[in-house]
């Protein structure tokens, strides 16, 4: 009885903390997107597509997830893969909750968009570790790094991780310059976010193994 009490208590924690994991990347992501100051490679293409065609910015990652994740499952040939898209398409749904209609007139200006880009940027790799620490799966991007690794046949994974970054940002800038006549929501902000959003996951990693480990330590 107390194992399947651990069972039911374990489970509805892996699904508060998916859920709530999946809201704060949302948060982030719209937060980012609303300061203007530079959003993060994959948010780049979303935000790209969402200005040149009737995508909003969370049916834009739902679309692109989907489709990575396609690929994925034809090379690899195992259709369990499809369950790495769930975390995306839960974000996707919440970004357009958040930027379509709780912060639908939020527009900040001067020092406060500065404000508004750092919660965001916390924020984002906050949603991710926890995603990381639930049971459920935690993203498609990983295993596609993995993938393209294979294909190439190599074992420089920054190598493979920079070309994935830089690929998203390259075709949303094309979109948004050839069809609007700038490079879209490219700026300095992606760059902080390149560099500080794998630390800053790892960060929070750390952050919440003590905190598991102090509740579990006896008093």
């Amino acid at each position: 009885m107390k194992e399947k009490k651990n069972t039911l208590a374990r489970t509805i924690f892996d699904i508060s903390t998916y859920l709530f994991g999946s809201l704060a990347v949302a948060f982030g992501v719209v937060w980012v997107i609303r300061s203007d100051l530079g959003t993060s490679p994959w948010d780049t293409l979303y935000v790209a597509l969402d200005t040149v065609t009737p995508l909003t910015v969370g049916t834009a990652a739902i679309v692109v997830t989907l489709f990575i994740t396609g690929f994925i499952i034809i090379m690899r040939r195992e259709v369990r893969y499809f369950f790495m898209s769930v975390p995306i398409i839960l974000v996707g749904i919440f970004i357009d909750f958040f930027n379509l209609i709780v912060f639908v007139d939020f527009d900040p200006n001067g020092t406060g968009r500065l404000a508004v880009f750092l919660i965001g940027l916390f924020t984002i790799p906050l949603g991710a570790a926890l995603l990381i620490i639930s049971r459920f799966p935690a993203g498609v991007f990983e295993e596609l790094m993995l993938l393209l690794m294979k294909i190439f046949k190599t074992k420089n994974l920054v190598l493979v991780r920079i070309l994935m970054e830089a690929a998203p940002v390259t075709i949303g800038v094309l979109l948004t310059g050839l069809f609007r006549g700038h490079i879209g929501s490219l700026y300095f902000g992606t760059i902080v976010i390149v560099l500080l959003a794998g630390p800053l996951i790892r960060f929070y990693l750390k952050l919440f193994r003590r905190i598991e480990e102090t509740w579990k330590s006896p008093v």
